[in-house]
């Protein structure tokens, strides 16, 4: 039990350590940074660079000012033994062949590469730590063979032809040195004596021998001179300057840092922490995250209230373009009120006038055709009874011109609303008519959805347009064809659910004019005396008084398309 007990202490002690850990693992999180903190450590991390730019860039300058002194050094030593060297070449030499002749050469006197060798030997007390080397691939002197450097230039000059010399500071053992390399290019004045050796003068041959210094060609890179010269003191000073630099500049940057770090605490976060106190007193929330920094929760806060903006703005949009889609709807209903109560208004003064001229028509008409049919049956002759028989077909022509002019004139009061299946007024008017149409070599597609809801029918005025429009399409097919008529739901535009009837055939389709003024009075396509032009605004205004609409078009292929759109009840609205 005692250790049972030591063991739960033990344990109890190692969470509460634990939790107490947690706060400082957190404060190492940049995160959770105070703004102050991370301004100033991004201040001395600039500060940081700022300082090693100052010393590199002093260090890289003054080195280069090391170059180019070293540089100004060996081109006056080099200039030095390259005059002693054409002086021999021009001067010496040739007055030494005048008088001794090609066979005698005196290497003190002839011999370029040896004065100019003989001279630097002569300046090296002055020049301490300068040296001087012109060295060749199987040279004469085995002293002044090219070691593995020189070999490296050599080759570097033969795959650079163009260049026409190297320099550069290198470290040789540790220790700074200035190097600088030329070419040796052979000319053809040199090929006397490093030519063939049968060409060499005896005494040379006599001196050196046949085996080193030969088979030199014109243009041929054999050979460099080399200054080098040590640097290691003067760049040790240059770092110590560069060091110099950068602990000044440290030391300048970190007092302007304490000064900043001062400054931006009691300019900028004293003002931002009063900023963020107003803030939230303001509108009423907590101070957030203490894991950010002051701009942070001040930019959640800013965040909260422009989220809350943006919604509200976005319902205000939303109310509005409601609203504009319910006035632009009441507009669109009182602007059709207000032409069916204009149209009702013709459509009554023009029923009051067809009245009383088919009442004043009919009379005569009926007693007309009385006559008329009492002359056929007591006509003696076959042509006075085809005669009567031309009056009796054109006064019951009359007689539906007549109707057709006191239906379209008739007030929406005369239509007798009942619910009914569209499928069944469709089959119903089929079958009544099955035998006209398809004496006529018409065959009839029936497609209708059997699942269709009721709607608002006057049966026999939807009667009368199926009429009108089949007539018109057997009409068009004198030689038989094909009527299809469906029936589904649809959809209008603003979302209103529908019935739609199609009633389409294999005619030639609707002249192009006809199209534009198609519901039009008074417009046909057939022979005057075929047909009066008010069928299809007849059918035109009986959609309309079933407060739908019709629509007519010709089809890609070929014939014509009507659709019959009815909207439904209330009740039956989705």
């Amino acid at each position: 039990m005692k250790a049972y007990f030591i063991s739960m202490e033990h344990t109890s002690n190692n969470q509460n350590s634990a939790v107490k850990q947690q706060p400082r693992l957190s404060r190492l999180n940049p995160a959770n940074w105070s703004l102050q903190n991370k301004f100033m450590l991004g201040s001395a991390v600039i500060m940081l660079m700022c300082c090693l730019v100052a010393a590199i860039a002093i260090y890289y300058h003054q080195k280069k000012e090391l170059e180019a002194q070293a540089l100004a050094r060996s081109e006056l030593v080099m200039a030095g033994v390259e005059a002693s060297r054409k002086y021999v070449r021009e001067e010496l030499r040739p007055r030494m062949y005048e008088l001794m002749g090609e066979d005698h050469f005196v290497r003190e006197a002839m011999s370029t590469s040896y004065v100019g060798r003989a001279v630097m030997d002569r300046f090296a007390p002055e020049l301490p730590g300068v040296r001087y080397r012109r060295v060749a691939l199987n040279a004469r002197n085995p002293e002044y063979e090219a070691n593995i450097i020189e070999q490296d230039m050599i080759d570097y000059f033969r795959k650079n032809p163009e260049a026409e010399e190297w320099q550069g500071i290198v470290d040789h053992d540790g220790y700074a040195h200035f190097q600088r390399f030329k070419p040796v290019v052979f000319e053809s004045e040199c090929l006397h004596c490093h030519g063939r050796p049968e060409d060499a003068p005896r005494e040379l041959l006599e001196m050196y021998g046949s085996e080193h210094g030969f088979g030199r060609s014109p243009g041929e890179i054999a050979g460099v001179v080399s200054i080098d010269m040590p640097v290691q003191e003067a760049l040790s000073q240059v770092k110590e300057r560069a060091v110099s630099v950068f602990v000044v500049v440290f030391v300048a940057l970190s007092l302007i840092f304490a000064a900043m770090g001062i400054l931006f605490n009691r300019i900028v976060i004293t003002s931002l922490r009063g900023l963020l106190k107003d803030f939230q007193e303001a509108t009423g929330t907590q101070p957030g995250d203490h894991g950010r920094d002051e701009l942070g929760r001040l930019g959640a806060g800013f965040d909260s209230i422009m989220q809350e903006l943006h919604d509200s703005r976005s319902k205000l949009q939303n109310w509005n373009r409601t609203l504009e889609e319910e006035i632009a709807r009441v507009r669109q209903d009182l602007e059709n009120t207000q032409e069916r109560l204009v149209h009702n208004e013709k459509l009554a003064a023009l029923g009051r006038l067809t009245a009383n001229i088919t009442h004043a028509i009919r009379n005569p008409l009926t007693a007309m055709g009385g006559f008329a049919r009492r002359l056929e049956k007591t006509a003696q002759k076959d042509k006075e009874r085809e005669y009567a028989g031309i009056i009796l077909k054109e006064m019951r022509r009359l007689e539906e011109i007549l109707n057709d002019i006191v239906v379209f004139s008739q007030d929406r009061c005369c239509t007798d609303f009942e619910l009914h299946n569209p499928r069944e007024v469709l089959q119903e008017y089929l079958e009544e008519h099955r035998d006209q149409i398809t004496g006529q070599h018409i065959e009839v597609l029936f497609d209708i959805a059997p699942d269709l809801p009721r709607i608002l029918m006057d049966r026999k005025k939807i009667h009368l347009i199926l009429d009108n429009l089949i007539s018109n399409s057997m009409h068009a097919m004198p030689q038989g064809g094909q009527i299809h008529i469906t029936a589904g739901s649809s959809r209008a535009q603003n979302g209103q659910d529908l019935v739609k009837i199609s009633l389409t055939d294999t005619g030639p389709g609707l002249p192009e004019q006809v199209l534009a003024v198609l519901f039009e009075p008074f417009t046909t396509t057939k022979d005057h005396s075929l047909g009066t032009g008010l069928g299809l605004p007849l059918c035109k205004k009986i959609m309309e008084e079933h407060d739908g609409w019709i629509e007519g078009e010709n089809l890609p292929d070929k014939g014509a398309a009507f659709y019959l759109y009815f909207p439904l009840p209330p009740e039956n609205q989705a």
